[in-house]
């Protein structure tokens, strides 16, 4: 029978020699002579804050990503070592300031008991709360409805909050005590439209949020045209804000001009009309994420400047038929705004060949250092990203030198869209770092793309940057494309092969990473490359 542990003492039984992460020496068992006794408290507390698992980089990974709160896992774990470990911990606050609830199946993951014991060891630091809600069943509807209950009972020290329900049942009546938020900066909650009446009782602590500046949300509930609503929303102070339901472009337009100090923003702009300003509203964004339906993206484009934008997304939504994209409308405000993209990021646009040509070409995004296209639309649709953009996008040193230098000009574009002569010592976009073209948008010549990558790889000009990503869903009857880009990597870089799973081949090498993916029954392949 082993001897069990009592202060440094360890014996073989404990849940530390069992758990294969932590390895020990026998010679160390005994508080006389173990490093681990004789350390001071305060580094051994700072090795246990280092030990919590790290926070995923995309909030919508947060109850995906983490092992979760198991006696595996940092901090339980650190309370199962040894009797010093244990009061370590319990005594550190900061182990317990970040609590992560996901609700399934009738059940919280942390148990009511265990979050409630939780937050009480968190002391009086501010608290990093989260709570995810499968669905809308009645029992998921209770649980969510107790953690949520115990959370409320420290809205005074509520700092970066994280909420998806879907209608918790809860007693919703907030008292004075509790519309208060003072030490708040960062609010996310999703919540399901069937259940937002109910849910909007949480926004009462916006009464007094005098440190609140990132705030994400479905939608502030009652907000109008004009911006008014019952709900108190500090907007000068936010520097990122996040709405998924905006009525109309003009309210949006009332907003920008409300958050005076807005940095990053995201709007989903319904379709209802309403007054517009008179002149275009111009305002210090940095990154922009806009969907908004066809027929309002260029009404939007028209009423706006942003001079300091870096990075712009834009996703375009509306019925099968045809609609096209407002190229004359999108060059005036690239002219008008005067910015210097790093990002520029389309879906679903509606696109032609030529006005995606004309983009490239656009003097105002040839500081572009990224570039997504994400076409998911159906087969009826013809691609835009074709030989005449892929023949931009190449290295005219790659090209033969014997070609007469181009001329090319969008069709049915306005005078200040044209694409510009090309010569053999230019090419567009030549800081473009990252290349992604996904879904039907591709549809080039065999070799072409291999051209591209080849050309901005090996024959860069000096002023042109190398190409350090590129991912692309190519037909798998681009054989060519496919073998150049294997064979390039064998001639830059050293790799090894290996299958990950059936269909998919991945290269592997020190500077660069292609991935393959064919797909049989549609014929296309996916091929990621990645230099670092």
């Amino acid at each position: 029978m082993p001897r069990p542990y009592r202060h440094g003492r360890i014996s073989e039984s404990t849940p530390a020699c069992r758990c294969p992460c932590i390895h020990y020496d026998r010679k160390f068992t005994t508080p006389s002579n173990s490093p681990i006794i004789t350390m001071p408290i305060e580094i051994l507390q700072e090795i246990f804050l280092r030990c919590l698992p790290p926070a995923p980089s995309q909030p919508e990974f947060l109850y995906h990503s983490r092992p979760g709160f198991t006696q595996r896992t940092a901090p339980l774990l650190l309370c199962r070592v040894s009797h010093l470990w244990r009061q370590s911990a319990l005594s550190l606050p900061n182990l317990w300031m970040s609590l992560d609830v996901y609700v399934s199946m009738g059940q919280a993951r942390p148990a009511l008991p265990l979050a409630t014991v939780w937050l009480a060891r968190s002391g009086g630091l501010p608290l990093s709360l989260a709570l995810y809600q499968q669905n809308e069943s009645d029992d998921n509807r209770v649980a969510a409805g107790e953690i949520l209950g115990l959370y409320r009972r420290y809205i005074h020290r509520w700092c970066h909050i994280q909420f998806d329900l879907a209608g918790p049942r809860y007693c919703r009546l907030l008292t004075s005590q509790q519309r208060s938020a003072p030490m708040l900066k960062q609010f996310r909650m999703q919540t399901s439209y069937l259940y937002e009446e109910g849910d909007k009782d949480l926004f009462g602590i916006f009464d007094s949020v005098p440190h609140l500046s990132h705030l994400w949300v479905s939608r502030i509930p009652d907000l109008n045209l004009s911006t008014d609503c019952t709900i108190s929303i500090p907007w000068h102070q936010l520097i990122s804000l996040s709405l998924d339901y905006v009525p109309s472009v003009g309210t949006t337009l009332h907003i920008l001009e409300k958050c005076t100090r807005l940095i990053d923003c995201s709007f989903k702009i319904d379709s209802i009309h309403s007054p517009l300003p008179c002149n275009p509203i111009r305002h210090k964004l940095h990154s922009l994420t806009i969907n908004v339906g066809h027929e309002q993206i260029a009404t939007f484009l028209e009423t706006v400047a942003f001079p300091g934008l870096t990075q712009l997304v834009v996703y375009v939504r509306g019925p099968l038929d045809q609609y096209g994209w407002p190229q004359s409308k999108f060059g005036d405000f690239l002219k008008r705004s005067e910015c210097h993209l790093l990002h520029f990021e389309i879906h679903d646009t509606g696109m032609r060949f030529d006005e995606f040509a004309s983009c490239l070409n656009n003097p105002h995004l040839q500081s572009l250092e990224r570039i997504t296209v994400d076409d998911r639309r159906d087969w009826t649709w013809d691609p835009f990203v074709t030989d005449l953009a892929l023949d931009l996008l190449t290295c005219s040193t790659f090209l033969d030198k014997s070609r007469a230098p181009k001329m090319i000009v969008a069709e049915n574009v306005s005078l200040g869209n044209e694409i510009t002569p090309m010569t053999n010592s230019t090419c567009s976009l030549p800081n473009l770092e990252s290349v992604t073209f996904r879904g039907s948008c591709l549809w080039t010549a065999d070799g072409a793309v291999a051209d591209m990558v080849e050309s901005r790889w090996r024959f860069h000009c000096n002023d042109v940057r190398r190409l350090r990503r590129v991912e692309l869903e190519l037909l798998s009857s681009n054989v060519e494309d496919l073998r150049r880009l294997k064979e390039f990597c064998t001639e830059v870089w050293n790799w090894t092969c290996c299958f990950d799973k059936p269909y998919v081949l991945t290269l592997r090498m020190f500077s660069l990473q292609v991935r393959t993916l064919f797909v049989a029954y549609t014929g296309i392949s996916i091929a990621t490359l990645e230099l670092k």
